[in-house]
């Protein structure tokens, strides 16, 4: 288990978080949702336009953002 999973779940169970934004596609955190999740804890799994998503964070989590372009230039001024 690597650390952002040791500090997702623990986060989770210490309440230091009612939602949770995860720029990750990596599939080994599916535990780590599931417990934060039964700790009624929202998770969102952010992804980026034309890149590929992954199915499986995306049906796990509570919800999807979607960053684009047009997103990002709105802040870089």
């Amino acid at each position: 288990m690597g650390l952002i999973f040791i500090i997702f779940v623990k986060g989770a169970i210490k309440g230091d978080y009612d939602k949770f934004y995860l720029i990750s596609s990596d599939t080994d955190l599916i535990p780590a949702i599931d417990i934060a999740k039964s700790e009624n804890k929202q998770v969102i799994y952010v992804s980026f336009e034309h890149k590929i998503v992954s199915h499986a964070l995306k049906n796990v989590c509570t919800d999807q953002v979607i960053i684009t372009k047009k997103m990002i230039e709105k802040f870089a001024t």
